[in-house]
């Protein structure tokens, strides 16, 4: 059997016999394809992974209108955020809000950053949240301005009235009530909107009202260390020479309070005021510009008489200048007699009584007060009002007037009094119905029936007497007759008399010659 030869693999021109082909080595073009959409995969991740923002955690009082993966966060309008979870927290009285945020905004995520839910809000004069109706409401974010990071925040329950970044300066107010003050309400300065009351709340202890006020920039500057603030909410009415005025701030003012502040004339060059510089905020315009008092003295008034109408508070007057105020008014029985006095007790202001140009105030507080009472100073109950009969403690010089002194003895020391001029006509008063009173005694006291008999039979001689009167004066009387004809004779006796004195007029020696016989 003859054998093939390489150089002749097909000798007899038959079947071809099978050559074996060495096998290759090598990565196969088809797994090009996973490969490649492994890589990018793993690439689009690593970059989802470091362009993922933080993830941080809110608190909430209720989850009302926040849907996970709707609900977005934004800053100034731009989605910065999206809630991924909500949930109630371990406490049971709070939600817990878990927010992925862009990494744009991550080194904004300061402890004083502030978070709210965005809805339709209408606070003071402040509405906002309107675009919500719509759109459905969100998270809003302002960013504080520490330098420590925080992922952990307590959102608030209303929108901040004032945000980090708007300009301007938070000032404190500090009174004694709240008045028609509520947050939003706003500052009016010449009465232009310029701030609004961020916050209020009540101090520890009771005793008053804490403001935080923002007055936006540039009137910021206008607010100094002599500025002053004053409720002005509703109408302010003033009655004087000029006669009645009625104003306002603005009609938001009326309708929902306001504050104003003014600056007096000589002050206004003053340095801007730091922010969170404390400000007292006083009742009344006319109150807060009123001049700056030094030290208050304390004196005590007796009076005898009532004290309905005066109140703490009240004006204590000099002349129709207010030199204090009531402080303290209280009733006390005096041991040697078991009276009841009224105490009264005021807050002088010395310097007030300087700036009214009274010599004797230009001593000291004591030595001043006992010369000025020494010369007849004495403390008196007026009425201010006889509508609604306020009174007011009037201060004034009497002449005649017993010698009194000052009791430094005393805590508070004692101001001469006198009574009131409404006492005295209660006096007058009290001694006329007890004079009209013993008249009617005495009256009573009378034999009323006896006179009356009597009375009764003059008036009927009375009337009898009348009757003959009118009849002797009627027209046809005989003495109506008899006084004509004597009212005659005396025209004629008077005719006669009037012709001789012409005659006598005419011929004067006819006194002496008489009536000649020609005539």
């Amino acid at each position: 059997m003859t054998e093939p030869s390489p150089s002749n693999p097909n000798p007899a021109g038959g079947v071809p016999s099978a050559v074996a082909v060495p096998k290759k080595r090598g990565l196969s073009l088809i797994w090009l394809v996973p490969i490649i959409a492994i890589l990018v995969g793993g690439a689009l991740a690593v970059r989802t992974v470091m362009e993922r923002g933080p993830e941080i955690q809110l608190t909430f009082k209720t989850a009302e209108g926040i849907e996970p993966g709707k609900t977005k966060v934004k800053f100034k309008n731009v989605d910065v955020g999206v809630v991924e979870s909500v949930g109630l927290a371990e406490d049971l009285e709070t939600i817990k809000v878990g927010i992925r945020m862009s990494k744009s905004v991550s080194p904004l995520l300061v402890e004083d950053t502030r978070f709210w839910v965005e809805r339709p809000r209408i606070q003071g004069t402040n509405v906002s949240g309107l675009s919500t109706l719509l759109s459905g409401a969100y998270i809003g974010m302002d960013i504080g301005k520490s330098k420590k990071h925080q992922k952990e925040f307590k959102g608030l329950d209303n929108a901040p009235l004032v945000t980090f970044s708007e300009p301007g300066r938070v000032f404190r107010l500090r009174s004694s009530q709240l008045g028609s003050i509520d947050a939003g309400t706003g500052i009016y300065y010449r009465r232009v909107l310029v701030g609004q009351v961020v916050r209020y709340e009540m101090d520890k202890e009771g005793r008053g009202i804490d403001f935080e006020i923002c007055v936006k920039a540039p009137y910021d500057r206008f607010v100094n260390a002599e500025t002053r603030f004053w409720e002005a909410s509703g109408f302010d009415v003033e009655l004087n020479a000029s006669g009645f005025r009625v104003g306002s701030q603005s009609l938001n003012a009326i309708l929902s309070g306001g504050i104003a502040f003014e600056t007096r004339a000589k002050a206004r060059d003053g340095a801007p005021a730091e922010p969170n510089t404390r400000f007292r905020l006083f009742a009344q315009k006319a109150e807060a510009m009123a001049m700056d008092d030094d030290e208050a003295t304390s004196l005590r008034l007796f009076f005898d008489e009532s004290v309905r109408g005066l109140v703490v508070g009240a004006p204590v007057d000099f002349r129709g200048i207010e030199v204090g105020r009531v402080s303290n008014i209280a009733g006390q029985i005096d041991p040697k007699t078991g009276n009841v006095k009224m105490v009264v007790d005021v807050d002088i202001f010395p310097n007030r009584l300087r700036r009214i140009n009274i010599k004797k105030a230009d001593l000291n507080v004591k030595e001043g007060l006992d010369a000025l009472v020494s010369g007849g100073l004495r403390g008196q109950l007026r009425t201010g009002n006889l509508l609604s009969g306020q009174l007011f403690v009037a201060l004034e010089f009497f002449k005649k007037t017993p010698k009194a002194a000052m009791d430094w003895k005393n805590d508070p020391p004692i101001l001469p009094t006198l009574p009131g001029s409404m006492a005295r006509l209660e006096e007058q008063a009290a001694e006329i119905m007890q004079s009209t009173a013993e008249l009617m005694h005495k009256l009573k006291s009378l034999p009323l029936d006896e006179l009356s008999k009597d009375v009764q039979a003059v008036m009927k001689s009375l009337d009898k007497t009348l009757a003959s009167v009118d009849r002797q004066m009627s027209d046809d009387s005989q003495l109506q007759e008899d006084l004509r004809d004597g009212l005659r004779e005396v025209a004629k006796a008077a005719a006669e008399l009037r012709t001789l004195l012409e005659y006598q007029s005419r011929y004067p020696e006819s006194l002496l010659k008489g009536k000649s016989k020609e005539e």
